[in-house]
């Protein structure tokens, strides 16, 4: 049985998504879709991590479903699973083959359209190497394997502060001459470690841009603190199971709940906000946390809401939750069509988006508004498509 809930809050981050990614004029966008250009939070800056939270809560469903023992109270607590040889190759090569399509489907959006359309050209020596769904592709592998092996609570938070640290001191110690730059105690651009660790390994022309700068935002580097983020959404799942809050003391209770895990995010991330920027590009402690807050409220709340019981919420939330149930297809979908929009020419100096854009002027819109729009009616093509499409088995 899925949860509807979950699938719901996948959804509504595919739509920001969408929303996020397809403006109509890269100019002219509301504040709160933007992303923040370096330090600072701005609207956009959640989608990410909300989805990569989801997936952990996903993940650690699954480990539970399949591998935890139930009983007529529900599953047990995350200390019962168990790890047998046999079931070695039935876990881990799943894992490893989806995070390998999630990297290869990656880097067929970053080369899409390989030069197919008119006036379009492909070059592999300047395809970007990295991107969303090969971030995504490590956290599932990376993610999956350590919710498999780490069983508890504690370990799991045991493992959380290892990644924390080795971050911190990657971040923090380290001061490296590269090319006449020192890199290393800095979370600035030009010369954190993050960056020295991408222009090591992969060349200029295959990095994303940020200011003319070669620096990749899904870098190398940065995935471990993206990895905190899938494991605390598998953190709020264990959290969840009926055997943790047991004991007598209530506050005690409410620390090992999920209320508890994003009242204590919130406060440590404010806290740490004083020392470390609040940085997406550099997925930054502070932003693990205080995401992680919100992304474990908002969960709450659709389930204390339960669009799933109420008649008429639940057809008006029913597109949202079809998208969640096949998140990978609507993303593909939804990059494919855009850049393709964005690209085909109907003359030398129109594209069918300027066109479909322009064609938005009927309305008078203000700009931002009308920008906007046209996200919007994107979206919900491909909302359409999704209920087409629905039992198609391309899933994260």
């Amino acid at each position: 049985m899925r949860n509807f809930s979950l699938d719901l809050l996948r959804g509504l981050t595919i739509a920001l998504m969408i929303i996020v990614n397809n403006p109509g004029d890269w100019k002219a966008m509301f504040a709160v879709l933007r992303h923040a250009e370096w330090h600072g939070f701005l609207g956009a800056d959640i989608v990410f991590p909300l989805f990569l939270f989801v997936a952990g809560y996903a993940a650690a469903l699954k480990i539970d479903r399949l591998y935890g023992p139930t009983t007529a109270g529900g599953p047990h607590c995350a200390s019962a699973l168990t790890l047998e040889e046999r079931e070695l190759p039935a876990y881990y090569l799943p894992l490893m083959r989806r995070a390998a399509i999630l990297f290869l489907i990656g880097l067929f959006l970053n080369a899409w359209p390989l030069g197919l359309l008119p006036d379009t050209e492909f070059s592999f020596g300047h395809l970007r190497v990295l991107g969303v769904l090969q971030r995504i592709a490590i956290c599932v592998l990376v993610g999956g394997v350590l919710l498999r092996r780490v069983e508890t609570v504690r370990g799991l938070v045991s493992v959380l502060i290892l990644i924390f640290l080795l971050y911190e001191f990657c971040m923090r110690v380290p001061l490296v001459k590269f090319a006449d730059v020192f890199f290393g105690r800095s979370f600035e651009l030009q010369n954190n470690f993050a960056r020295l660790v991408d222009i090591s390994v992969l060349p200029e022309a295959m990095l994303y841009k940020v200011r003319k700068i070669a620096f990749d935002p899904e870098g190398l580097l940065t995935s471990l603190t993206a990895i905190m983020t899938f494991l605390f959404g598998g953190l709020a799942f264990r959290l969840a199971l009926p055997c943790i809050a047991t004991t007598q003391h209530k506050f005690r209770n409410f620390l090992q709940s999920r209320w508890g895990l994003a009242s204590i995010c919130a406060v440590l991330g404010f806290a740490l906000a004083n020392f470390e920027p609040i940085n997406k590009n550099l997925w930054t402690i502070p932003f693990v946390l205080l995401t992680t807050a919100a992304a474990t409220a908002l969960l709450l709340a659709l389930e204390k809401f339960d669009f799933g019981k109420r008649r008429f919420w639940r057809h008006l939330a029913q597109p949202f939750a079809d998208m969640g149930k096949n998140p990978l297809l609507i993303y593909v979908l939804s990059g494919i069509v855009g850049k393709a929009l964005a690209l085909y020419k109907l003359s030398p100096q129109l594209s069918v988006k300027q066109y479909l854009y322009g064609g938005l002027n009927i309305f008078s819109l203000e700009g931002k508004l009308q920008s906007l729009v046209y996200s919007l009616l994107l979206l919900v093509a491909v909302s359409l498509i999704a209920r087409v499409l629905r039992r198609v088995p391309l899933r994260v």
